[in-house]
């Protein structure tokens, strides 16, 4: 049987998953070492102020495990938020 064109199946995660990542996550942080993880997000901000690659911090953050919102967060307190001009 074939299915109607433009029909998907709704990938349904069960609540539990999210619950299970959190309890990951919390115990990341409370493990990780926050001196090295605030020491590579900062070098991160220097590199992203001076115009240089990022990609080196970026890879010493995760290594440090600093989170993807933490590292999103150092992007953009230097580069901002871009909002497309109204026109």
């Amino acid at each position: 049987m074939e299915e109607e064109p433009g029909r998907f199946e709704i990938l349904q995660i069960d609540e539990t998953v999210r619950e299970h990542q959190l309890e990951r996550l919390a115990r990341v942080k409370s493990s990780r070492d926050n001196g090295a993880v605030s020491n590579s997000l900062g070098k991160l901000k220097i590199a992203a102020r001076d115009n240089e690659n990022t990609m080196p911090a970026i890879i010493e953050a995760v290594a440090a495990y600093a989170t993807v919102e933490e590292i999103c967060v150092a992007l953009r307190d230097v580069y901002g938020v871009y909002e497309e001009p109204a026109f």
